[in-house]
Parts: C-alpha cells; structure tokens; sequence
C-alpha cells in the first residue's frame, strides 16, 4: 500500500506525530510505504512511515509506530530496515528500540551491509558498541567480503574500529587481497593503522606468554 498524499511522510519527516496518527485513525495502514523523494530522501522508494522515523531521528514517532503494530522486518528498495536506517544515521536509542521490537540484527541489505557495518562505516561508535553488545554477527561480510572492521578503517574511523576490536573482530580477514590494517595503510589513515598495529602486537605477546 502506497502512500497517495506526501503530507503524511513529510509530517513524518518532521516528526509531527499528529497528523500521521489522525491518517492512520482515518484508516490509513501504518505500514504504506512511500515513493517521494521530496519526502524520503535519497533512501530510495520503499520507504514505510517507520523507516522516516528511523532515518530522521523521531524517537516518539517511532514508538507511536510500533506501538500501532509497525513491522520493523520491512525493507525498502536498497533491503534496508528500520534498524539499518537508525544504525547508519547513529540514533542509538532507535536501534535499542527496534531491537527491542525484533528486529534482525544481522540483516543484510541488498549490498550485504548489516546494521554493524553502517554504523561502523559512519563511525558511530556508540551504535556500534550496542550492536556488538546485543550479540551482532562482528565478522559477517558483505557481498564484497568486507567486514565491519575493514569499513571502518577504510573510512578512517578509528574509534569505532577500537570498538570492535575490543568486541573481538577477527583483523586477520581479507577482502580484495588486503586485510583491515593493509586498508588503513593503502588510506593512509593513522590512527586506524595505529589502533590495528597495536591490537595485533598485543595478540602476538598473548600467545608468546601462553606457549
């Protein structure tokens, strides 16, 4: 079901609960997707009312949403979800709340991105730090082979690369040849190559004291 008017997905936008939940009185199904681009951005079409909420950062919207029945399992054109839309737009309390709703946590998007590795490509640390902690897959890869430690060194974002290493990412995985150090490197980003070089020199003196 698509959403005929743009009024209701730009008061979306807005965050004005009023005259959304006055549609969906009217009958209106809070899962409509909509097609503006006036609207949604360039989130591509697909996009459910909830999924706005998520991308623009409307707490209280969202919880009117979900509290209707919203389905946090939705994907617009790209696969993504509400939980993805939140995690790379780093509004860590819509990630708890949709988690808390059931939304898969390792859902990949049509590129095979998952929540973790939008948040660790945008460096919100924070987003990724509860990912990690609410149990997400720390090494998936994309249909690339990238993991979420290589996106977040490829894009020079060093605490959150700090984040997942202490959650325990695997820095010895590759993707196109190079691992998540051998990216920092070819970038030339430091404090990423600093943060990997040290992490692999304390993994080597923990095995040398353990042999």
């Amino acid at each position: 079901a698509e959403l005929s008017s743009e009024a209701v997905p730009e008061a979306a936008v807005r965050g004005d609960e009023s005259p959304v939940l006055s549609w969906l009185d009217g009958g209106g199904r809070v899962d409509a997707t909509c097609e503006s681009t006036c609207a949604c951005g360039s989130h591509g079409s697909g996009m459910t009312l909830l999924m706005v909420a998520m991308v623009c950062g409307h707490e209280g919207l969202a919880k009117a949403l979900l509290q209707r029945g919203a389905d946090v399992s939705l994907q617009n054109i790209k696969g993504a979800t509400a939980l993805t839309l939140a995690a790379v737009n780093g509004f860590e309390k819509l990630v708890e709340l949709a988690l808390r709703h059931g939304a898969e946590i390792n859902h990949q998007t049509a590129l095979g991105n998952t929540a973790l590795m939008q948040a660790a490509g945008a460096g919100h640390e924070k987003v990724v730090d509860s990912l990690t902690r609410h149990g997400a897959a720390i090494d998936q890869q994309t249909i690339a082979g990238d993991t979420a430690l290589m996106i977040a060194a490829f894009q020079d974002h060093p605490a959150a690369l700090r984040c997942l290493l202490r959650a325990g990412a695997d820095a010895t995985l590759r993707a196109h040849g190079n691992t998540a150090l051998q990216w920092a490197k070819e970038k030339g980003h430091a404090e990423c190559v600093r943060a990997l070089a040290e992490h692999a020199a304390a993994e080597k003196a923990a095995e040398k004291a353990a042999a």
